[in-house]
């Protein structure tokens, strides 16, 4: 029996189901019943460093049809999707952050 759960079982607890994983980041996604829509939420490497973490309605774009409309995360969920950046080796304090 394990005493501690990895971050992809803690995301599983809360509804994020993991859709795929590879060196250049990860993806996520679960349903909201109560508004009838589904959260993806992408970790996503960039060749400049600026490596990013995305949540966004997968089906819905914005008005103006450039993307997909955005959807918060907790302090909770955020955190856990930290730690999943940093356990790829996507997380970086400093990168991006002079211009």
């Amino acid at each position: 029996m394990r005493i501690f759960k990895n971050v992809d079982e803690k995301l599983k607890e809360i509804g994020f189901n993991k859709i795929s994983e590879d060196k250049h980041g990860a993806q996520y996604e679960r349903y909201n019943t109560k508004y009838n829509y589904w959260q993806r939420v992408d970790i996503s490497h960039k060749a400049s460093g600026r490596h990013i973490l995305q949540s966004y309605d997968r089906d819905l774009m914005d008005e103006k049809k450039i993307g997909n409309t955005c959807v918060g995360l907790t302090g909770y969920e955020m955190s856990l999707f930290v730690k999943k950046m940093k356990k790829l080796g996507l997380y970086s304090r400093t990168a991006g952050i002079e211009g």
